[in-house]
């Protein structure tokens, strides 16, 4: 019977461990926050293009499939909306909605946008930050933030924050490659 209290004990022991450790780092400082950075050889204006522009967007945003404009004669500026149909590769493929509202509008060096599935799973924001190198070169800064609204996800989250950080940069290597090709031929 020895051995059976201390399996049993070892085995409280391999789920607790590891579920302290999530409760603990999803309260660091930065939780939820991703944020990647990229030199671009192409100037501002055309970078922003690649931001701003739905049919550009879903060229280097992976999973994207339709960007939806609920109302046809307000697509930019402040207050606009777009939503943005992603193929969930996590989810089975799922198709995900998610709504995208300008809050900041500065063309073509900031932009910020409030987000939110429409399933209610969570909420947060995205601001752009574009910066003039000179000679056609342009620094680009995307910093998300998210909270989780459904339990699990949140408890989740310091799994799914670097996850989702690492799709971030993926993505933002594959607009480099199409931003730099778009330059050179011009």
């Amino acid at each position: 019977m020895k051995w059976v209290k201390r399996i049993a004990i070892v085995f409280a022991v391999l789920l607790i461990v590891p579920a302290v450790a999530l409760l603990i780092m999803g309260h660091r400082k930065n939780a939820g926050v991703a944020q990647v950075a990229a030199e671009i050889n192409a100037p501002p204006d055309q970078v922003w293009t690649w931001i701003d522009d739905g049919d550009k967007l879903k060229q280097w945003v992976s999973w994207m499939v339709e960007v939806k404009y609920p109302d046809p004669q307000k697509t930019i500026g402040v207050g606009a909306s777009r939503v943005l149909v992603m193929k969930d590769a996590n989810n089975g493929g799922m198709l995900m909605q998610i709504v995208s509202k300008y809050s900041e509008y500065a063309p073509p060096s900031r932009m910020t946008v409030v987000v939110s599935d429409t399933q209610g799973l969570f909420t947060g924001g995205e601001t752009y930050l574009l910066t003039d190198l000179g000679n056609g070169r342009t620094r680009l800064e995307v910093r998300g933030h998210f909270h989780y609204s459904q339990w699990f996800a949140n408890f989740m989250e310091p799994l799914i924050t670097p996850q989702a950080e690492k799709k971030m940069a993926m993505d933002m290597a594959h607009l480099k490659r199409l931003a730099e090709t778009q330059a050179e031929s011009r």
